[in-house]
């Protein structure tokens, strides 16, 4: 390893920055290989500050020349950065450094994509540009000259001057230096303009490389412009530069990057045409473009003390975009959606060697924080607390946190401090969400006498590591009432559990209720509650709350997968009927009744064996899935049909939510008529799409009953030109794979002459697929672990922020049977003494070792 003992940093240890910066200079002079860097830097000695050592981070730097207040320095210089004596007063400092953006594959600091200079300096990538106090509490005015021949020259703010060969720009608003950002090179724009509520013109960019990207950036800015307007509708949060500018990078190793006044986005997550993105592909998008925008205001006007409280604007941004997506499309296919997500990573991290709390207490690799339990955990504690507190309560502690905290660097102390200002309640126990880890079980029974229903409710959360005593946890659980025709006499309520048990009392009700809880996913929490199959039938037909309604569905899918496992069972009648009856409901959201036929995933069903107490199979899993598709598919075969047809939209291709619902549902209709005509319908949508989704559709669906080699190969050539279709192509062919051929596709396909391993992207596309193809990642050979293994060796020196991240398909090694544990820590063994090993990869790795 590059560190034979990486440090960990500690939460308890911050110490405030020896220096504050009132301004920055800085000139690129950029060169391929030989970047040089100028900085001018207005230092002064920060009152707060527990040591006066002054320390510039930089790594991999060259230095030229350092001055202060113009006389020549020698700093004394580490791996690290820089140190050197300095006056006790404010004073300048000066250097010149060099860089090659060329070589940087590890896309951190200032790189090269395919001829285009660009930044992505969250969270530590700066120190890679010039020596600097790279910390997020150290923010200043930053004014930047680039010089250079190519001829679009890009930074953050506003342009104040060009001319030939260089531009100036200065950004007006404080900022941390993870938020600088540069792009130069040969681009074209897709502009508009946005008028802020206060009738100020603001100038829209989206730049792509010319060439064929040009066309595919109509629903990006029709997308930034909705979640400007929302941003001003729903938050008061209007815009404050003169212009905002997107650029299309193809290699990112992240979504985007909130840069302010300058979002760089991996070309994926801001390119879209109908022909070649899907209907999801749009929907993320439009979330991911409305996230790096809400950042504006929740990130960089007020951003974080330190990288402890990354889920502070990580967090709240995510909710918010959350709330955007609900408000554009369905709030209740979102909900799912999100708790899908929630329950398929960030319960497995909770549930493994790489369990954290949403404000974690240290790290080696920041990097390695950048997870599910940080953003989407994080958002459910924000979700939370405005359930607890109320929409009006909420939107004053917002108000009030824009007021107190613009342009600070914040805590998570500061942020709970508003809602107690603002509410006068005590959120002290509220507070151990940002601080416990692990998902806490929640155990329900209930009894009925003499007319009064009582509800029991239980509270505990595993042992994790470095965590084994849990504290009780304030919860919110919405909670309603049924009588057994379906109707609702106890509407949705919000029960606080504080204790580690306590007993709810619901009075003058004729009989005992059907109870429906954990509504609308109330909480990121596992629900034990012991019901007989026909209550959850009766639950997925009747329950008013539609996340419960599908959330019943779904139980009682993994309930029959789980005896269809244990005990050779076949499908029951009440758990097909229930589908049956929600597919032909023509008043339901067809993108809640596609979201209804999905059965849980695989790793889904693994996870609930091993909590069960079981050693699951991936072998027997695939096949009672497998199995349970084709009775779903059986059992309704006289409705499948008729559905497809409904479900047919005609007129000219929108991404918007009814049509998307539409295609969505007879998407899920033609994978379950191909397991009947042997892909006779979904060859045919194949040939006749004018759409991705449909044509991506079909194609799955040839591809999961082994067929469609002719529409795989004509899928290629139709798209060999476009490389984010091809993405697509490279990952299904991995995550459809048989099992015992998913390794071997994987290998096939990294000596495609498409395949390149410097491509995030690519990379993540067959690695990715392989990762998520189940019962291939862990057939009984071991063959894809070693294949992983070998490429992620490959891999980490080049970048170690992928390769630390991809590590993380082996978290879940002590799930399975003796074998495959055997198999799997030797792959990891194999990647932790590999000479040289990235400070990233190796946390990982002893992380899921333990």
């Amino acid at each position: 390893m590059k560190d034979a003992a990486p440090q960990t940093i500690y939460l308890a240890d911050y110490t405030p920055p020896s220096h504050l910066v009132d301004a920055v200079h800085l000139t690129f002079k950029l060169g391929a290989t030989n970047t040089r860097v100028v900085s001018r830097i207005a230092f002064r000695p920060n009152p707060k500050a527990v040591s006066n050592v002054f320390f510039l981070h930089g790594e991999d730097l060259a230095l030229i020349s350092a001055k202060i207040d113009g006389q020549p320095i020698t700093p004394d210089l580490s791996a690290e950065g820089l140190r050197c004596a300095v006056p006790d007063t404010p004073f300048i400092f000066e250097a010149e450094v060099e860089i090659s953006p060329a070589t940087n594959t590890a896309l951190e600091g200032l790189y090269m994509s395919n001829g285009m200079y660009c930044t992505q300096c969250e969270a530590e990538g700066f120190r890679k540009i010039t020596y600097y106090p790279d910390r997020p509490d150290v923010m200043a005015v930053f004014t930047v000259r680039i010089e250079g021949d190519l001829p679009v020259l890009l930074s953050n703010g506003n342009p104040v001057a060009a001319g030939d060969g260089w531009a100036e720009w200065h950004d007006p608003w404080p900022k941390p230096a993870y938020l600088f950002a540069l792009v130069a090179g040969d681009l074209v724009a897709h502009s508009d303009t946005f008028i802020t509520k206060s009738g100020r013109d603001v100038d829209l960019n989206i730049w792509v490389r010319p060439g064929g990207d040009e066309g595919k950036c109509v629903f990006g800015m029709k997308a930034l412009k909705a979640s400007m307007k929302w941003d001003e509708d729903v938050y008061g949060r209007e815009y404050d530069l003169d212009l905002f500018n997107i650029v299309a990078v193809d290699d990112f190793n992240a979504g985007a990057m909130e840069n302010k006044g300058l979002n760089i986005f991996n070309a994926s997550a801001v390119l879209a045409s109908p022909e070649t993105a899907t209907d999801a592909n749009f929907e993320t998008i439009e979330a991911i473009i409305a996230h790096e925008y809400f950042h504006n205001w929740t990130g960089n006007r007020i951003t974080c003390r330190d990288w402890f409280q990354l889920c502070l604007k990580e967090g709240l941004t995510v909710f918010r975009d959350q709330q955007f997506t609900g408000d554009m499309r369905s709030h209740a296919v979102k909900r799912i959606d999100d708790a899908i997500v929630l329950r398929a990573y960030q319960f497995r991290e909770d549930n493994g060697p790489l369990a954290h709390p949403v404000r974690p207490d240290s790290f080696v690799e920041i990097n390695n924080f950048y997870t599910a339990t940080v953003y989407e955990k994080g958002a459910e504690v924000i979700g939370m607390l405005k359930l607890l507190v109320g929409d009006d309560a909420y939107a004053k502690a917002l108000d009030l946190y824009f007021e107190r905290h613009d342009g600070d660097a914040a805590t998570i102390e500061d942020w709970l401090q508003l809602f107690a200002d603002t509410t006068g309640r005590d959120l002290s126990q509220f507070a151990k969400w940002y601080s416990q880890a692990g998902t806490p079980r929640i155990t329900v029974t209930d009894d009925y006498a003499d007319g009064t229903y009582r509800l029991h409710l239980r509270q505990e959360t595993p042992a994790t590591p470095g965590q084994d005593k849990k504290e009780p946890l304030l919860i919110p659980i919405a909670v309603g009432l049924l009588n057994n025709n379906g109707a609702e006499v106890v509407p949705t309520t919000v029960l606080e559990l504080t204790d580690a048990e306590q007993t709810f009392t619901f009075g003058g009700l004729a009989d005992k209720p059907v109870p429906s809880v954990l509504r609308n996913f109330s909480a990121p929490v596992i629900v034990h509650h012991e019901r007989t199959n026909a209550e959850r039938a009766f639950l997925l037909a009747h329950d008013t709350d539609p996340f419960n309604k599908w959330d019943a569905g779904r139980t009682l899918a993994q309930d029959l997968l789980m005896r269809m496992i244990r005990d050779d069972a076949t499908p029951d009648e009440a758990f097909l009927d229930g589908l049956a009856a929600v597919l032909r409901d023509d008043t339901l959201d067809p993108a809640f009744r596609a979201l209804v036929l999905r059965l849980p995933s695989e790793e889904d069903t693994a996870q609930t064996l091993f909590d069960a107490g079981d050693t699951p199979d991936p072998a027997a899993i695939n096949q009672a899935h497998e199995t349970l598709k084709l009775h779903i598919a059986q059992h309704l075969q006289d409705t499948l049909p008729r559905i497809y047809a409904d479900m047919i939209v005609t007129g000219p291709y929108t991404p918007d939510a009814g049509p998307a619902g539409k295609r969505a549902l007879g998407n899920a209709a033609v994978s379950l008529i191909s397991k009947l005509d042997g892909g006779k319908q979904a060859a045919r949508q194949f040939a006749q799409a004018d759409n991705m989704t449909q044509q991506l559709g079909a194609l799955r669906a040839l591809l999961q009953i082994s067929k469609g080699a002719d529409e795989l190969t004509a899928f290629a050539q139709q798209w060999q030109h476009d490389r984010l279709v091809m993405d697509k192509w490279f990952g299904l062919q991995v995550s459809l794979a048989a099992p015992d051929q998913a390794a071997a596709t994987a290998k096939r396909l990294t000596a495609h002459p498409d395949f390149d391993i410097k491509n995030p992207n690519r990379f993540r596309a067959v690695f990715g697929g392989l990762k998520s193809n189940t019962a291939g990642f862990h057939h009984a050979s071991g063959a894809a672990y070693d294949l992983l293994a070998d490429w992620l060796i490959k891999l980490d020196p080049l970048n170690p922020q992928t390769t630390a991240r991809m590590t993380t398909s082996f978290d879940t090694w002590r799930r399975y049977d003796t074998d495959r544990q055997d198999k799997m820590r030797a792959a990891l063994t194999r990647i932790a003494r590999t000479p040289d090993l990235s400070r990233d990869t190796a946390e990982i790795v002893t992380r899921i070792l333990g």
